[in-house]
């Protein structure tokens, strides 16, 4: 059959090649982390092609068509449960792309008549349709379809399947995604999805905008044109008429039998059509569980077959012209037209078959109806009519799955499982299993559970340590409250008694405040006893004294301050600029203390305003700018109202406010005495500044600047007057309740934590509170807020802390003895379950008031999301839960009230809809490249936005957010924030095109609607009554909103781009990078006053490059200008000239000096001759550096730091290895900040950031979790499948933060501006959870229940865990499903000998904790070490001569079970002899040794035995009178009329129990292969998760032989980073990680079989302290001075030190063990420390030689193990794998420290 793309030209050809070969397709989540709700296209011909090779839909030996419509709406329904909104499209001119790759051309037919039943069957979907068919990509009808319906993204194939890229159905397939992704839109490729929980993951490739177009799409002509199909179709709708029952099926079988029989037939040919005939009677009688039949003879090919051939060909063209419709009141079953199987069944025993007469009867009514149609005769060869009644029962074949489980019982577990009824079985092997105890909090167990060690004193290094890792802190916390220096002003918490409102106060002036807190409660006793008025004791005199005293000081601190006023102006006023003359003043007013400000507020606001009437006056500002100017004066005038003014500055303000249409509210006359102003103000200016329309005036240019405020109120709990949804949750935090907040970023959430935390502070000394946060990066900071809010003295309770912080690669403070613990949200959840936190009513979990889950909708991740599930589940204590992107809020309210109501707690959700500052969006036209020369001094007005600079404003397409909405879809207006001038321009933009039939309310005139000065709260109003009108016009397709919309966007957005050609895609990857145009950008955003500037690019190697190309081109600029400026070199001599003054004064001075103490002894010292020396004026020279950065070569502003404030911040970074050039970029005010940074270089970056130095910071995504870097400008550089609705609000939120900005810009660069628009206006994904039952959570709820006796504790966490509604699952209608899961997994945990009948946990059970977040690897990993295959491959690992291949085998074998990556391309041959075979790195990863293999594959079927019979038991019980007879997605029933039990007829295969009648039409029987094969195909109502089952397919037998990536084993070989990313295709910003979790993974197997080793040892935790991954010890030991070591450090509140020493790892060798902070709540000294992380005596030798574990040297030593498989030898065999692994471990991390050392 001729692919569409044979007949392409060889330029076709070579760019659809180089297309494929530009693009990068990352993996994601389109439901939580890509497309969310939002609409997307499937290819309708890949879809056919990919659904029904997946699900082996038997298309070779028979027809199944049925069996393809399910498997189609298995995956369509598998998308629409996950939340996704899809459209299908066809192309009639790609039809062929519905037929796989290899499909022999007599089959191909059916793949036709299936795409066009599909098509009909899937358009008749109410309440609209989803399926479209189109001639062509190219035609009219599908460009209409696109602009009516906007696509997120394409769903196609590449055609991977043919093996190359050169075959011409690849070339077919991806032009598709070619054309698409030129049209603007994302492209994924359906050949790699994969579903997972409620995830739905698929590569996808950004758009690559404009490319050459291909040859237009030619639509095949059929071969016979439907001419005959025509003439008959009279003759059918007459037996139509006669016959009213007739279904879609009858009506085209019959039709189609018409056209490809005749009279002149040969008794062949009548005989394939009366088995059409009876077949069709078949289906219509038969029950779908009894058409089940063996392959058995030749299929369905050749020429005995023709005329079933030509019938469905023909049956093909009926159905897709739609000729066969017949009456609209026909029942639809075409999806159900032929059944092969069956076919062939009737066709080998149509002769001799007998059938019931009723049957016989309807054939005989159907032949006469062909007959009358085409003339065939057919009654002479009818099947004959049973004779006799003959018994047709048929005897099912036992099923081959057991139900019996072995025996179970738990007195807390059995609750929830009386409903599962199973047969149970006892163990066949009853021997000794060690019973598990954990002793160790593997994550990172700084201190031993019990400790039993003495303290020991700390060591001169030690100190030293600590001392550098609180003073980073303690300036990292000073950053975070705008602090000077590193002082910080913490507010003292002091617990509260019973009735007792205690403040607390600041430590300022008084560090024992527990003193003053007596002396207060002393004197409210005085009080008491001194009830008699009006007789002043000495105390009140002096009070009285004291208070006159400060009014003295007062006054005179006004007269000074209106003095200092006087002097300041004098030099303002010498400033002939009067920007530069605003700004200062402006400044001077900022820097005025508050006692200063009081006095002299007024004067200098109205001076302000004064100047900014002289910079109308002046024309320095430009006439289009004048509003904007007038906007800021308006502003002006509105910040003094209330402030106590003079006579004559109220008379001249009430002046200013009355023309500006400002109601004034002058505050008290000042105190101060009468004076005239000292500058003059020009009164005809104030009167020229009326405005007509004032309304409109404030609403075009104040909105920055208009009163935010939603009903605030003074309230004495918290610092400032919260608006009224603030107060609600106050009260809710009060009333003990739970609580759930959206509100937009800089609406104000911050204070709700930490009101959170002062409310437990202040309850005791020991309730704890736990705020959870996604990033550790956001853990520090949390912790440095923290810190820099509060401090507590705990004098009664010894160790305790304010705060700690425990994540898996470091801790601070002791995480049991803090009351404020930040951390993540894994280490959150091992803490929770883990026994020895809740074995008394005093342990740790017991004492948790509180949890705060900050960016709770990280719940919907795709790798994390599940533990933030469980966690909200296991929650014992009322929660915050804290979001401003939640897609929907009421029905996640819906579910979290009732996970909480089950506790016994009260939940409130408050929603808060509205930004303090507005956004304003942007999309940058990049002009055409030009020289950079240097930055030009830029002197401004403060002018929000970027459209006032006339020389750059052009570049800056403003978007609005009307304008940028993609469609008709009226929720999109909910996501769209507008500013107040948004309104008006949208107001005014609606009364231009409305008309008779579409009109808005007069009403909503701003002028009637809105009061001056217009408030924010006011305009939200308005915005909420036009977004309802407005939704009006868009739901009704005949309003003018399109035209609406294009006035919005304007002139300046359709001309964007118009210039730039088209390109070969062989120049894509080039175009897509911006890079070239980064510097460009971060100039204008600097001329038009918008930095400092985020760019967030989602990729990390790309944040790296743009960084450098900035870095580069600024050291090039000025390199060129040192070696060409007259003027530099002119400097520089001078500088030459004063330096050698500078060495003769020096010397000068020297020789006097030598000279009197020559003559006389009381000369003048050293010492005095220096101080002499500095107290001379000092030089502008001294402080000149010929070497650092000039002014224009530099973004940062030296205005915010002194150059030794800055060097003390470098300093700190001089042990980490920080790349110089990262160093260099921030002595420039540039940053870089992604996760793979160093941790102390991203402080520092946040921290110069925070100061206003840095200016610019290109970041990724994980900076906009929360941390605090407000900015004046987003950009969003380079487009990326992460760059989603979700990060996108995500990231923005950074721009014009509360208290820093009036408007934050949002600049988009290097996108298409298509996308740009798609993404402002895409809508938040729904929050959808998991399935969070998993086995490893199962098995560690045991461990919880076991190691704390059953407690009440471990009891109610259990029920949390299985009881209560799951976010994915919907709700309490598959309670049932989990009880039986949870049943089943109890029973493989027994059989894998992990779980005792009672409970108890066993043997490797700790291990399989401790990998928990590996799962389910680590399920195949016991495996293989309980089947022994470790202990035989390691036996010989003592010599030295196996040892390396021992090592290499045992990695190949962890390769190919953690960290996986699948490599699909293994069957494109080109690709295959281009990067593979010419690459010297393994690319393709080699199969398993033979010997593994099979304990995996044994293990495999032992787990599928295992849920097979959960499925066969569940069904039995639960479903045995329910059928699996309804089609998944369009749930139509397959149900025979009048049902007859052919099975005596056609003796069909036995009827399945547990697999779905479905897929059993293709053969399949309850019989599997693999457990893929069980949970794709199992029948409908039962719930079965794959990746809830504990296996992972192992390669290539249970993954279509898909081949591993060989990433890992190839590094490890070659240590090659270049080739993992040149030929192994991993992300370069990704290798670091993937390598990391490796050797996370490697530490765990080590460390745990350690500790399985040594379980009864007397010593602390040694063997489980540093459980960390090679990249978290690089970080971790840097700065270590060898000489220490074994060293932790216990800093308490009195800042006095305590170190406790630790086991070494190992009982030899001379590792060194960091020593942490435990506390950063002391004060520092001043001298310059610094936090340490890189060292290289560590990188050199980065651990000990191998050595056994602390007192197991020898194997006498060892515990009496039992006789498994994994103790062979009296457990010398599991030694010999400890030190395997140990052995293994050393050398890879060994390999990884000297890559990125």
């Amino acid at each position: 059959m001729t692919s569409p793309g044979a007949s392409w030209s060889k330029a076709s050809r070579s760019r659809l090649q180089a297309w494929r070969a530009s693009l990068s397709p990352l993996t994601v989540d389109i439901v939580g982390d890509f497309a969310g709700k939002e609409l997307f296209a499937i290819h309708g011909e890949a879809l056919v092609s990919h659904c029904i090779s997946a699900a082996g839909v038997d298309y070779v030996y028979g027809f199944q068509l049925l069996h393809a419509v399910h498997a189609v709406e298995s995956f369509l329904r598998k998308l629409r449960d996950r939340g996704c909104n899809f459209d299908i499209v066809w192309f009639d001119s790609q039809r062929d792309l519905c037929i796989p790759f290899g499909t022999p051309d007599e089959h191909c037919y059916k793949y036709m008549l299936t795409r066009a039943v599909l098509i009909q069957h899937l358009s008749r979907q109410t309440p609209s349709s989803l399926s479209h068919r189109f001639d062509s990509l190219d035609c009219d009808e599908f460009r209409r379809y696109l602009a009516c319906y906007p696509q997120y993204f394409f769903m196609c194939s590449d055609g991977r399947a043919a093996h190359s890229n050169e075959h011409a159905s690849t070339l077919a397939h991806l032009s598709i995604g070619y054309r698409m992704s030129s049209l603007g839109y994302c492209v994924a490729f359906i050949d790699e999805i994969s579903f997972g929980s409620s995830k739905v993951n698929i590569s996808v490739a950004t758009p690559t905008g404009k490319m050459p177009p291909l040859e237009q799409d030619e639509i095949n002509a059929d071969s016979e044109g439907p001419d005959m199909i025509i003439e008959k179709q009279l003759s059918a709708q007459q037996v139509i008429h006669q016959h009213d029952d007739l279904t879609y099926r009858d009506i085209i079988t019959l039709h189609a039998l018409s056209c490809v029989i005749n009279s002149a037939a040969t008794d062949a040919r009548r005989k394939e059509a009366v088995c059409i005939l009876v077949q069709l009677v078949m289906l219509r009688h038969c029950n779908l569980s009894q058409r089940s039949f063996a392959q058995s003879g030749p299929g369905l090919e050749g020429t005995d077959h023709s005329v079933f051939k030509e019938f469905c060909q023909t049956a093909t063209k009926i159905v897709g012209s739609g000729i066969g419709k017949g009456t609209a009141t026909a029942k639809w079953d075409t999806f159900d037209l032929v059944d092969g199987r069956l076919y062939l069944r009737i066709y080998r025993t149509v002769s001799t078959l007998r059938l019931p007469e009723p049957l016989r009867v309807e054939i005989s009514e159907l032949a006469k109806s062909l007959e009358s149609l085409c003339g065939v005769q057919l009654s002479d060869m009818l099947p004959a009519r049973l004779l006799d009644i003959v018994d047709t029962t048929f005897e099912q074949v036992e099923n081959r799955v057991d139900y019996s489980v072995l025996a179970f019982s738990h007195p807390i577990v059995d609750q929830y499982l009386q409903d599962v009824q199973l047969e149970t079985q006892e163990d066949a092997d009853s021997s000794y299993s060690q019973i598990f105890q954990e002793l160790s909090h593997w994550h990172n167990a700084k201190k031993p559970v019990d400790p039993k060690h003495t303290s020991k004193p700390p060591g001169f290094f030690a100190r030293r340590r600590n001392q550098k890792f609180m003073a980073d802190t303690l300036s990292y916390s000073a950053s975070l409250t705008g602090a000077s220096g590193k002082k910080i002003n913490p507010e003292i918490i002091v617990v509260r008694k019973s009735g007792e409102d205690t403040s607390a106060k600041s430590t300022e002036g008084s560090k024992n405040d527990w003193k003053a807190v007596l002396r207060k409660q002393a004197s409210a006793k005085n009080r008491k006893k001194n009830p008699k008025s009006g007789i002043v004791s000495g105390k009140q005199k002096a009070l009285e004294e004291a208070q006159a005293t400060r009014m003295a000081k007062n006054e005179g601190k006004s007269l000074a301050a209106v003095e200092t006023w006087k002097d300041r102006l004098q030099e303002f006023e010498n400033e002939s600029s009067l920007i530069k003359r605003l700004h200062k003043a402006e400044r001077h007013l900022l820097s005025l203390s508050s006692t200063h400000k009081s006095h002299v507020n007024a004067e200098i606001s109205l001076y302000i305003c004064h100047i900014l009437t002289l910079l109308r006056r002046s024309g320095q500002c430009p006439k289009p700018n004048v509003p904007n100017l007038e906007a800021i004066l308006w502003s002006k005038v509105l910040g003094m109202n209330g402030l106590p003014l003079t006579r004559e500055i109220a008379s001249h303000l009430r002046l200013l406010s009355n023309n500006l249409g400002i109601s004034l509210d002058c505050g008290p006359l000042s105190s101060l005495p009468k004076r005239a102003l000292p500058f003059m103000m020009i009164e005809a200016e104030l009167k020229s500044t009326a405005y007509s329309k004032p309304v409109n005036f404030q609403l075009g240019f104040c909105g920055p600047y208009i009163e935010r405020s939603f009903d605030s109120a003074p309230d004495d709990r918290v610092p400032f007057h919260p608006d009224a949804w603030q107060r609600k949750v106050l009260d809710s935090i009060d009333a003990d309740k739970s609580l759930f907040v959206v509100a937009p970023t800089s609406a104000g959430k911050t204070f709700i934590s930490f009101y959170a935390m002062k409310k437990v502070l202040q309850a005791n000394d020991d309730d704890v509170i736990v705020y959870v946060a996604p990033t550790k990066a956001l853990v520090n900071q949390i912790a440095a807020e923290v810190q820099a809010r509060f401090t507590k003295s705990y004098h009664s309770h010894e160790g305790r802390s304010v705060w700690a912080i425990n994540t898996r690669d470091y801790r601070v403070n002791n995480p049991q003895g803090c009351q404020v613990l930040v951390t993540v949200p894994h280490i959150l959840q091992i803490m929770l379950l883990a026994p020895s936190n809740a074995k008394t009513p005093n342990s740790w979990s017991r004492r948790v008031k509180r949890i705060i889950f900050d960016e709770v909708h990280c719940i919907g991740q795709s790798e994390d999301g599940v533990i933030w599930e469980q966690l909200l589940l296991l929650a014992p204590c009322p929660i915050i839960a804290l979001s401003a992107t939640v897609g929907n809020p009421l029905e996640f309210k819906t579910w979290l009230e009732g996970t909480q109501r089950v506790k016994g707690f009260e939940l409130d959700m408050i929603i808060h809809g509205s930004r303090y500052s507005d956004l304003r969006k942007y999309i940058y036209d990049v002009p055409p490249p030009s020289e950079f020369e240097g930055l030009d001094p830029v002197e401004r007005l403060p002018f929000p936005g970027l459209e006032c600079d006339v020389n750059v404003s052009h570049k800056f397409a403003f978007v609005h957010p009307i304008g940028a909405l993609i469609g008709r879809n009226p929720d999109t207006l909910n996501d769209a924030g507008l500013e107040p001038r948004d309104c008006l321009s949208l107001w005014e933009c609606v009364r231009k095109y409305e008309n008779d039939c579409h009109k808005f309310t007069q009403s909503l005139d701003p002028n009637q609607f809105l009061s001056t000065p217009v408030k924010k709260y006011d305009v939200v109003l308005w915005e909420a009554s036009l977004k309802a009108e407005l939704r009006a016009w868009m739901v009704d397709p005949d309003s003018p909103f399109e035209a609406v919309q294009e006035e919005l966007r304007g002139e300046r957005y359709r001309t964007l781009g118009l210039a730039r050609p088209q390109q070969e895609p062989a120049a894509i990857a080039e175009r897509q990078t911006p890079r070239k145009s980064i510097l460009q950008l971060a100039v204008d955003l600097r001329s038009c006053g918008a930095l400092p500037a985020i760019f967030f690019n989602y990729d990390r190697v790309g944040c790296e490059s743009l960084l450098n190309t900035i870095l580069e081109t600024l050291e090039s600029a000025e390199e060129n200008y040192k070696n060409n400026s007259a003027k530099w070199k002119s400097t520089l001599a001078e500088f030459e000239k004063w330096k050698r003054g500078r060495s003769k004064t020096q010397g000068k001075a020297e020789k006097m000096l030598r000279g009197r103490q020559g003559k006389d002894d009381e000369g003048m010292s050293k010492v005095d001759m220096m101080r002499e020396m500095a107290s001379k004026e000092e030089s502008p020279w001294a402080s000149f550096d010929p070497d650092a950065p000039l002014s224009q070569f530099s973004f940062a502003d030296t205005t915010k730091m002194t150059q030794a404030e800055l060097e003390e911040r470098l300093n700190t970074l001089k042990a980490h290895n920080i790349r110089p050039h990262f160093i260099e970029a921030l002595r420039r005010g540039l940053g870089v900040h992604h996760a793979g940074m160093n941790r102390q270089y991203r402080q520092v970056v946040e921290m110069l950031f925070r100061k206003g130095y840095l200016t610019v910071v290109i970041a990724t995504g994980t900076l906009a979790l929360g941390i605090n870097m407000p900015c004046k400008t987003v950009v969003f550089t380079g487009d990326s499948v992460f760059l989603t609705a979700l990060n996108y609000r995500q990231a923005s939120g950074r721009a014009g933060r509360r208290g820093f900005d009036v408007l934050g810009n949002v600049v988009f660069h290097g996108i298409p501006p298509k996308r740009a628009l798609e993404i402002m206006s895409a809508r938040l994904p729904d929050l959808r959870g998991q399935f969070p039952t998993s086995v490893t959570l199962v098995l560690r709820l045991f461990g919880l229940l076991h190691g704390t006796d059953n407690s009440e504790y471990a009891s109610n966490a259990v029920k949390s865990l299985l009881t209560q509604t799951r976010l994915y699952l919907g709700g309490p209608s598959a309670q049932m499903s989990i009880e039986h899961h949870l049943r089943f997994s109890i029973d493989y945990l027994r059989r894998q000998q992990l779980l005792s009948k009672d409970g108890t946990p066993l043997n490797f059970s700790g291990l399989i904790g401790h990998l928990y977040f590996t799962e389910n690897a680590v399920f195949a990993f016991h495996s293989l070490l309980r089947g022994g295959y470790f202990h035989s491959l390691c036996a010989a690992i003592s010599d030295t001569s196996e040892q390396s291949d021992i090592v290499l085998e045992i990695l190949l074998v962890l390769t190919h079970l953690f960290c996986r990556i699948p490599c699909y391309r293994y069957q494109d041959k080109s690709w295959l002899k281009k990067a593979v075979h010419r690459s010297p790195s393994l690319v393709l990863l080699p199969e398993l040794p033979q010997a593994a293999a099979l304990v995996l594959k044994k293990h495999n079927r032992e787990t599928l035995d295992i849920f097979q019979n959960y499925v066969s038991t569940y069904t039995s019980q639960h479903l045995s009178s329910t059928p699996d007879i309804q089609l998944p997605f369009t749930n139509h029933n397959v149900e025979p009329c009048e049902p007859y039990d052919t099975r005596g007829i056609f003796h069909p295969l036995t009827e399945t129990t547990v697999r779905s009648p479905f897929a059993a039409l293709s053969g399949f029987t309850d019989e599997f292969e693999t457990i893929g094969d069980l949970c794709n195909t199992v029948r409908a109502g039962v719930f079965l998760e794959e990746s809830a089952i504990p296996y992972i397919p192992i390669a290539p037998y249970e993954t279509n032989g898909v081949p591993w990536n060989a990433y890992i084993y190839d590094f490890f070989k070659h240590g090659d980073m270049g080739a993992l990313v040149r030929d192994n295709g991993i992300k370069g910003g990704d290798v670091w990680f993937r390598l990391k979790d490796f050797s996370l993974i490697l530490a765990t197997i080590v460390t745990s079989l350690a500790n399985f080793l040594n379980p009864d040892a007397d010593v602390d935790d040694a063997a489980m302290i540093d459980v960390q991954d090679a990249g978290d010890m690089m970080d971790e030991s840097a700065g270590i001075d060898i000489s220490e070591e074994g060293m932790e450090a216990n800093i308490t509140d009195n800042g006095m030190a305590n170190f406790q020493s630790k086991a070494p790892i190992s009982s030899k060798g001379k590792g060194k063990k960091k020593a942490v902070a435990e506390s950063w709540d002391v004060e520092s000294s001043d001298g310059e420390l610094e936090d340490t992380e890189k060292f290289p005596e560590v990188i050199a030798n980065p651990r000990p030689k191998t050595e056994l574990p602390s007192g197991i040297n020898d194997t006498k030593s060892l515990p009496k193990l039992s006789a498994l498989n994994w103790s062979q030898g009296g457990g010398e065999s599991l030694v010999k794998v400890y030190k395997a692994f140990a052995i293994l471990r050393e050398q890879f991390d060994e390999k990884f420290f000297k890559v990125w050392a």
